[in-house]
């Protein structure tokens, strides 16, 4: 497999609108692409790192990598995944959480091929008039359509007007930077489809879309810090071996696959292996540890 085709099918879910569209124009010239992550935790983790990794195959083959805190977004809350009404975080829990961001990405992208944005600097400046604008390129059949707000009504549960904001505005990032092509994981496809209307009516340009597949906690559930489930990329070796043996046994072979860089040969024998008893559930836990360890201590 070449360092195209790695880039357009391994740990990739789905490119909009298709990866053959997406082929011919990454073969045209460079691309601008953009990875979103509003500051609701201090720590990187190896869920963030799925996409970092994709992010790192793009400056490889030349393409202009741009990283956006959500600064201004954060604000709001993103209300994706959530059953309730998200709490908004104040400046100053922003501020804390984003301080090391850059020194955390770095273990991954090349700091020098790396553009920073935060959308505060084009959110912040929206007048009223503006906002009005924006929401004008979008319907509410669109936004009612997301299954989350549909599940929220039919339980009787608040959506507040807010939230419904919250896709837009995510959504006007992608015009306000210009970019080519917005990288997310699968629970960030609706957002990222609103940016890509917004890029056809503002911009009359087209915008692709690569989704990743989500990387569950060690303990199955959704990677979270109230959870205590994820592997930072700050953890120390000995952290990182320690919460790998605490792993699901079901997530071996997805861990492997999505948060090493091993080759996808050895990726299938490994799962031969255990198929086969082979090689047993700790010792498989032990070499993952290892090249995850190796990643970002070596």
């Amino acid at each position: 497999m070449d360092k195209l085709d790695c880039l357009l099918n391994r740990n990739v879910s789905e490119v909009i609108p298709s990866k053959d569209e997406f082929r011919g124009r990454l073969l045209k010239d460079p691309v601008k692409i953009y990875f979103g992550i509003d500051p609701t935790g201090a720590e990187i983790h190896l869920g963030h790192a799925v996409i970092l990794w994709k992010l790192h195959e793009f400056q490889e083959l030349g393409h202009k990598v741009v990283l956006l805190v959500g600064d201004f977004t954060a604000r709001i809350g993103d209300p994706t995944g959530k059953d309730e009404t998200r709490r908004p975080l104040t400046e100053k829990e922003i501020s804390e959480n984003s301080k090391t961001y850059k020194r955390q990405v770095g273990k991954i992208l090349d700091l020098k091929k790396t553009e920073f944005q935060q959308n505060s600097k084009w959110l912040n400046k929206i007048f009223l008039k503006d906002l009005i604008n924006i929401t004008s390129k979008i319907s509410l059949q669109q936004l009612l359509h997301r299954e989350m707000f549909q599940k929220r009504i039919k339980s009787d549960k608040s959506v507040a007007l807010h939230e419904f904001i919250y896709p837009l505005l995510q959504g006007y990032d992608s015009v306000a930077m210009n970019v080519d092509c917005e990288i997310g994981g699968t629970d960030q496809t609706f957002n990222m489809l609103i940016g890509r209307i917004l890029m056809r009516k503002f911009l009359n340009k087209e915008k692709f879309i690569i989704t990743v597949p989500l990387l569950e906690g060690i303990d199955g559930r959704k990677m979270s810090k109230s959870f205590n489930n994820y592997i930072s990329v700050l953890d120390s070796p000995q952290e990182m071996q320690e919460k790998v043996t605490r792993l699901k046994d079901d997530l071996i072979m997805k861990y492997f696959r999505l948060a090493t860089r091993v080759s996808n040969e050895k990726i299938v024998k490994f799962e031969s292996s255990l198929e086969k008893r082979e090689l047993s559930f700790q010792e498989a836990k032990e070499i993952l540890s290892e090249e995850i360890i190796n990643l970002y201590h070596f």
